[in-house]
């Protein structure tokens, strides 16, 4: 408890001057700010840069998308050049010389901080090669992490003993991403004989170090009985960051983590040079350095934690290492749990405490997600560390986040709780992701705590835009990035999240309840209130704790903002009568003082509705990604996936639907709505020339009362599809490069290497293919995606009483 409080008071030092210079924004400045929220409120993404393919102009085009999709932000990740096995790795690539720390690697590392300095945005960087977790090819075998080892013979005493002891086996470290390696350093610490049959008593362990010579010798008087002889030694864990850009393989280890000299050495390796280099950057538009996940494995020992665990626990743990190899760890309870809290101790005071100090020096911000598959480290006290602590949320969940960091960002009074966002395995990024299957995973990670998103992943498109979709991380994470399909229009999406983070990172963290979250600002109560089932709509009360007054919905999707005129307030809280469609979220938020009135819609009710079937002939204009534009007539609406034209069966990118359509206006009591039923995936509509808004997730309704005018009105829907149907259609064509690992039908295969006509920028051989790829998902037979507006597409008439 003493360590945890400790650490707390450290993290709150840190973060005192930070803050000090922080400024919520007041709730008349969020209301005029709402519908179009500043840049510095929106998603930030991993923008991953694959081995040697990496250019300027791949570069500049990147961040100009993420700039106008409504993009804050990216953190920069060198990864290999095919993220899969390393025998796998992406051949022939065009540009080998421009290896990581390159010349050209930090041109173009400095061109990416000036570009996003142009255009307003904030970038930074993954700490070491890969993305687990911190090392780098200037960490020897004395700097790296390191385990114990142990060698053990079993003898009966009684006599002189002269035997030759084994050298421990030592570590072998392997991952799907990097190379088995074996390690070639070894230090011995003790010999020590536990009797057996005794228990496990410290008392009787025997120090027999002097009695073994160099060579593994050990000459012994045993005492009568049974012993177990230990070796006991340390060697590295062999553990390497990865995946790492491909001349690095087998080259890198990660440092060791319990020692504070050895991090001060990585991390002046890793910010040295790159202050050198970004210095008019620093702290303006390059900004944090991240430490992703920890993938590096076990850590039990170095030089050093015999001392630290003594200085610690105040007993020795080496005749303790022998008793639980001897015994169990059921025997060995107090120093196994003793161990454990040196461990994390360790963990946390010479890793991550130094990591931040040394990131705070250089002028940076220090984002960690603090957390390791094997629980190694406690999530709260590493998450005290950070300047902004991370979780995650993988793109099919609900949301759900490390509940000990959103706890540790509360107690240490930190702003912003990053995520990183859609994280997913094949099954869910085939090139079928698209922002309303996003949604529900949204709006449950920003009721977890969540409020600043980094989107997994905007892969970095270094070559010619007539590569679609270009470079990959292999089979990982939800395909965003200029060369995604719907790109454009999903800027609405990315307004959504823009707007919530903006709420969501004022004032203070409250508490989370059921399928709400409070935050508490100088000037207003916030609840931020979602449905977390995609299926079913959701019609509650909700009790609104430590609020009272009027509340007013502030609707995230529209950035609107109207009264809520059915509530009842109580002694402590305000009940709230929420109506909820599936996977949809609203903000209740009750003010205490604000001149905003001319922002609040008025509110209505429905006196009367009907519907007016769209019927008939549509005109329907083609812009295929990667093909000829071209125009079609269909008598009805259809799902573009059933029909006997290959350019349409297979089309992907964004058909625009053209029809004109009578209404038949009475007076300004109505409300008039168009609803496209079935639509995929992403649709813009524009009525009379104007603008009506993007429909992103189901239902696929959106007001257009505004742009109508009595009699004839001009409709354009412009349907944007994802890229999965151009991509079965290419496979119903013979392959023009080679085919390399394939995972089969579920995971995908990858290519070998970029053919000679890619390099040479030929045209290529197989002219009926028209995307190219890294990571191919489909075969011939795989089963088409629904496309196009399938409707029926009708407008609803409401009636309206003005309340």
């Amino acid at each position: 408890m003493y360590n945890r409080l400790l650490i707390l008071l450290i993290a709150l030092i840190f973060f005192l001057p930070l803050k000090a210079q922080e400024r919520d924004l007041t709730i008349e400045e969020l209301a005029h700010n709402f519908a179009t929220p500043k840049a510095e409120y929106g998603a930030y993404v991993w923008w991953h840069w694959m081995g040697s393919n990496f250019s300027k102009e791949g570069i500049t085009k990147d961040l100009e998308a993420m700039k106008e999709a409504g993009i804050a932000g990216a953190t920069i990740f060198n990864l290999t050049s095919a993220v899969m096995e390393s025998e796998y790795l992406l051949g022939n690539n065009p540009w080998q010389e421009r290896t990581y720390r390159s010349d050209y690697y930090w041109e173009a590392l400095e061109w990416a901080a000036a570009e996003a300095e142009r255009l307003g945005l904030k970038i930074g960087l993954h700490n070491c090669p890969g993305y687990s977790t911190t090392g780098g090819d200037w960490i020897t075998d004395e700097r790296a992490m390191k385990q114990i080892v142990l060698s053990k013979v079993k003898l009966t005493g009684g006599a002189e003993v002269d035997i030759t002891l084994p050298k421990p086996t030592l570590p072998t470290f392997s991952n799907w991403s990097e190379p088995k390696r074996t390690a070639t350093s070894y230090w011995d610490i003790e010999v020590v004989a536990v009797p057996i049959g005794q228990g496990a008593d410290a008392s009787k362990v025997v120090t027999l170090t002097k009695n073994m010579d160099r060579q593994g010798r050990l000459k012994w008087n045993a005492p009568e009985g049974e012993w177990m002889i230990y070796r006991i030694g340390y060697a590295p864990t062999m553990a390497m960051p990865h995946p790492v850009p491909d001349e690095l393989s087998g080259k890198t280890l990660e440092v060791d983590k319990f020692s504070r000299e050895h991090n001060i050495f990585h991390w002046d390796n890793v910010l040295r040079p790159l202050v050198e280099h970004l210095k008019p950057y620093i702290g303006k538009s390059f900004t944090h350095i991240l430490v992703d996940s920890y993938e590096a494995g076990y850590q039990d020992w170095n030089e050093n934690f015999r001392e630290e665990f003594i200085s610690r626990k105040g007993y020795d743990p080496i005749p303790w290492i022998a008793l639980k190899d001897c015994f169990g760890e059921k025997a060995t309870q107090q120093y196994v749990r003793d161990n454990r809290e040196v461990i994390n101790s360790l963990f946390v005071e010479k890793s991550w405490q130094v990591a931040r100090e040394k990131i705070n020096e250089a002028g940076l911000e220090f984002y960690i997600e603090p957390y390791d598959w094997m629980n190694q480290f406690n999530i709260y006290d590493s998450a005290l560390t950070a300047d902004v602590p991370m979780s995650e949320f993988w793109n099919l969940g609900d949301g759900w986040l490390h509940p000990q960091v959103i706890q540790a960002a509360k107690d240490a009074g930190k702003k912003i709780v990053a995520a990183e966002a859609y994280t997913g395995r094949p099954e869910s990024c085939m090139y079928t992701e698209d922002p309303a299957m996003l949604k529900h995973s949204t709006d449950g990670a920003f009721h977890h705590g969540a409020n600043r998103l980094f989107l997994h992943h905007w892969v970095h498109q270094p070559f010619d835009d007539k590569y679609q979709p270009g470079m990959g991380m292999g089979w990982w994470g939800t395909h965003f990035g200029r060369h995604q399909t719907w790109i454009k229009p999903a800027k609405a999406f990315f307004s959504y999240i823009a707007r919530c983070q903006m709420l969501l990172q004022q004032g203070e963290l409250i508490e989370i309840y059921d399928n709400v979250l409070h935050r508490r600002l100088e000037d207003a109560e916030l609840f931020f209130i979602h449905n977390p089932s995609r299926e079913e709509a959701m019609s509650k009360w909700v009790e609104c704790r430590g609020a009272k007054g009027t509340p007013q919905i502030w609707d995230a999707d529209s950035g609107t903002i109207r009264h809520e005129k059915s509530f009842t307030i109580g002694e402590h809280s305000t009940q709230v009568k929420i109506e909820l469609l599936p996977d949809e979220a609203l903000f209740v938020v009750f003010p205490r003082e604000g001149n905003y009135g001319e922002l609040i819609r008025p509110d209505y009710q429905i006196v009367g509705q009907k519907e007016i079937a769209i019927e008939g002939e549509w005109k329907v204009s083609f812009e295929p990604k990667l093909d000829k534009k071209f125009i079609c007539k269909f008598p009805a609406l259809e799902d573009f996936s059933l029909s006997n034209e290959e350019r349409i069966k297979y089309f992907a990118g964004t058909a625009t639907y053209h029809k004109n359509i009578n209404i038949d206006l009475k007076d300004d009591n109505q409300r008039i709505l168009l609803d496209l039923g079935e639509m995929n995936d992403i649709a813009q509509v524009w009525v009379n020339g104007k603008d009506a808004g993007v429909s992103w997730y189901a239902p696929f309704i959106i007001d257009i009362t505004p742009h109508l005018k009595r009699g004839k009105n001009s409709l354009k829907i412009a349907v944007t599809n994802n890229w999965a149907n151009r991509l079965i259609g290419d496979e119903q064509h013979p392959a023009d490069f080679e085919w390399g690992i394939d995972r089969g039908e579920s995971m995908g295969r990858g290519i070998k290497s970029l053919p000679e006509w890619f390099i040479k920028d030929e045209p290529r051989p197989e002219q009926g293919r028209k995307t190219f790829n890294i990571w191919y998902y489909y075969r011939p037979t795989s089963t088409l995606q629904k496309a196009g507006l399938v409707g029926p597409v009708k407008i609803v008439v409401q009636e309206i009483t003005t309340l």
